[in-house]
């Protein structure tokens, strides 16, 4: 089964927005770009069998995902946000054939192997959903079978809101929760788990 695992991506220079208090923008850049780079060392390491697909109106991400050997989606339109972004993904992956796509943000502080192990053993054949909540009810992870099964509503409470679109559709759908996965960094609490910071990070 075809699988492709999308990171979208903003530019780094408008990330982090809600650590704006206890960060420069300095420090919130370095942050993000060293989150991505590690996940996409991650991704590339443990996984050179599936397609690595970034989708970002970023030059600079676009070098940094390239120099790491990931597919580069250039969004034409800037600001669109994340929902915009995913969805381009998934209408290109199915139009080439894609059978499933799994998102993953690019700022989680831990991808653990073992639960992406995990959340890769529920892709199913039929059309299905599979959602990871955050610790806070977003989501961290879903993988539609086929890429493009149903809207992206990312945001507050979107994991309840992918899993009502996914029943209202008639999809097989899952939740599964993760532990590492459930963590990304986006609240100043967040950053004590972060090993870049802060002796790493420097203003």
């Amino acid at each position: 089964m075809k699988l492709s695992i999308v990171i979208p991506m903003k530019s780094p220079e408008r990330s982090k927005s809600r650590l704006a208090k206890v960060l420069s923008r300095n420090q919130r850049k370095k942050l993000t770009l060293g989150l991505f780079e590690k996940n996409l060392r991650f991704f590339r390491q443990r996984y050179p069998q599936h397609n690595l697909l970034v989708v970002t109106e970023s030059k600079r991400i676009q070098e940094i995902s390239e120099s790491h050997g990931a597919e580069v989606l250039l969004e034409e339109e800037k600001l669109a946000g994340l929902n915009a972004a995913v969805t381009l993904a998934a209408e290109y992956n199915a139009r080439r054939g894609i059978e499933t796509q799994l998102v993953i943000p690019g700022d989680i502080e831990a991808i653990d192997f073992n639960e992406i192990e995990c959340l890769l053993s529920h892709r199913l054949s039929v059309p299905s959903v599979v959602v990871c909540p955050s610790y806070d009810g977003g989501t961290n992870a879903i993988m539609t079978t086929p890429p493009n099964v149903l809207p992206f509503s990312f945001g507050p409470d979107s994991c309840q809101i992918h899993l009502l679109a996914a029943f209202e559709e008639g999809l097989h759908f899952t939740r599964l929760f993760l532990e590492s996965l459930s963590f990304d960094v986006d609240r100043p609490e967040d950053l004590d788990r972060v090993d870049l910071w802060p002796e790493k990070i420097s203003a």
